[in-house]
């Protein structure tokens, strides 16, 4: 829908189920909340059996099916231009989908003689399972992470998918760090012609895991004492910092590049263990979940310091909340009610914290829920798996598109003149030719640059050509020597995605009078254009399919 007929003083809050997938066997779900302008069009459904479908919310389709987990599905987290998909589940593995690439056979661990994790070899390579015979395809696993526990949540750092933090049930955090990187080697003074004086080689990736640790800023006694661990984590979002929840309810302020603790802070009040938190859009807003089942909100002047505003809580029936989070204009605060009683979904006005409306659904309690990145509507799960969508039909304001258009409340039936279609001079048949040529000159496409939305990011400005010739020790007359040939080809094709040097060995001995050195290099972030990865409306529906063998 275009958001441009969208009337703006319509209620932004949904009333009534207007859709229910019953069939979906749903543990978690999530819209495709980003930058994209595609934002809110799909809807990733993380299955009890450890599949993930994922629907496309306006044809209520199935675009993709992804088999590789074997366990229930726990977190799904999009990318920032939904490229790529992040699953946990409780089979102890986080694997990253690349949403961009379909082929016709992957790798699977669906067979039960893998266990838990799998046999599989180190951490970001696939395994050897065989082709999953129930699926029509599969989508390329980008990575595949392993733990030592079931996996809790996981999230991609805002405007970079090669970041995310990770949350084991075990109330440990981790930083993970999956950079692809390039080795560049040059060889000198080459004893043997048919040694290579120029290689490139694409590294296979190894996640870097950085603990986020609990540890006192200062330690004045060498007497170990027990930290609380960290039962939620989130990237504030501005991609900064990173704010955790312990189990003595505290919260920690994580630096993101380094995973170094900044502060300490006591604002909730508290010792009941942190369940989950979220920010708003504009990251100046947090709700914090704890286990004394109330909901606090927290106002972030800066990244350092917290102030609570409101505590919201069920006095009465004193109820769990599952889901917290803001709406797209961080006006409500919504949460679902994890009752047995009654499915329910509470929403509070940000600034009083006073109730603004509750949402009745059927009789199954709530066991996940999330809200549309940008219109009202809702989608909550049950316990029996299925997905219910709450939403409000809206009115489409014509006018706003054209402001020469007449809205009509009923049909009125429209009488022509008698000669309104009639071409009885030539002079005015030549008129309405040439005021259309006029027209259509009027009309201006632009391309290339002009016809982009750069997105600029801090620290994104990679590495110019000239400074990789100055490390290599390449002279001008060398480089003309050597354009043309395979090296400079490849070298020209990479060097536009070079980001940053992450070592350098400097000139070593090799063989004989040789002198080696390699540059690696860690590439850019390949999601960062707003590309139609699922083109709405061009995919394979599976709806059939998945009706039928899932």
């Amino acid at each position: 829908m275009n958001a441009q007929l969208l009337n703006p003083f319509s209620i932004d809050i949904p009333d009534t189920v207007s859709t229910t997938l019953s069939s979906a066997e749903c543990s978690v779900l999530s819209f495709n909340h980003g930058f994209s302008n595609l934002a809110g069009q799909y809807l990733a459904i993380g299955r009890s059996d450890g599949y993930i479908t994922i629907w496309d919310i306006e044809t209520k389709s199935v675009l993709r099916l992804l088999g590789g987990h074997v366990r229930p599905v726990t977190c799904l987290a999009w990318s920032s231009y939904n490229r790529y998909l992040a699953s946990c589940a409780g089979d102890w593995n986080v694997v990253i989908w690349d949403l961009a690439a379909k082929s016709v056979a992957a790798p699977s661990v669906r067979d039960g003689e893998r266990g838990r994790g799998g046999d599989e070899g180190e951490d970001g390579e696939e395994g050897e399972g065989e082709m999953d015979p129930r699926l029509p395809f599969a989508t390329e696993r980008k990575a595949t992470i392993r733990f030592d526990c079931p996996v809790v949540s996981v999230q991609f750092a805002p405007g970079n998918s090669k970041r995310l933090v990770v949350v084991l049930a075990s109330n440990e955090a981790y930083l993970i760090d999956i950079s692809q990187k390039v080795l560049i080697r040059r060889r000198r003074n080459a004893s043997s012609s048919s040694t290579p004086l120029f290689e490139v080689e694409d590294l296979i990736p190894s996640p870097q895991r950085i603990p986020l640790l609990a540890t006192s800023l200062n330690q004045d006694s060498d007497v170990a004492t027990p930290q609380p661990g960290i039962t939620a984590a989130r990237f504030t979002p501005d991609s900064r910092h990173i704010l955790a929840g312990t189990t003595k309810g505290t919260l920690l302020i994580f630096n993101s590049s380094t995973g170094r603790l900044l502060t300490t802070s006591s604002v909730l009040a508290t010792t009941s263990a942190v369940k989950e938190l979220s920010f708003d859009t504009a990251g100046k807003f947090a709700v914090v979940n704890c286990n004394d089942r109330s909901l606090r909100i927290v106002s972030i002047a800066s990244p350092l310091q917290l102030t609570q505003l409101h505590k919201v809580q069920d006095m009465i029936q004193r109820t769990p909340w599952v889901d917290a989070s803001f709406t797209p204009s961080s006006d409500y605060i919504f949460a679902g009610a994890s009752h047995k009683a009654a499915h329910n979904v509470y929403i509070w006005d940000r600034t009083s914290g006073t109730l603004s409306k509750i949402l009745e659904g059927p009789k199954d309690w709530v066991v996940r829920v999330d809200w549309h990145p940008t219109r009202p509507m809702v989608a909550s799960v049950s316990n029996t798996g299925s997905v219910y969508v709450w939403f409000s039909p809206s009115e489409e304001i014509w006018s706003a598109y054209a402001p020469g258009f007449e809205e009509l409340e009923e049909n009125i039936e429209y009488e022509e003149r008698e000669d309104e279609f009639d071409f009885s001079h030539e002079g005015e048949e030549e008129g309405r030719r040439r005021r259309g040529e006029v027209e259509a000159a009027d009309v201006r496409v632009t391309g290339g640059e002009e016809g982009r939305r750069l997105v600029v990011k801090q620290g994104d400005e990679g590495v110019g050509a000239g400074r990789v010739w100055e490390l290599l020790g390449l002279e001008e007359g060398e480089k003309n020597r050597l354009e043309g040939r395979r090296f400079w080809l490849a070298l020209q094709r990479i060097e536009g995605e070079l980001l940053q040097l992450s070592s350098d060995s400097g000139w070593n001995k090799a063989e004989g009078k040789d002198e080696v050195r390699e540059l690696q290099y860690t590439l850019k972030d390949d999601d960062t254009s707003d590309a139609f990865v699922i083109p709405p409306r061009l995919e394979v529906d599976y709806s059939d399919f998945h009706d039928d063998h899932l």
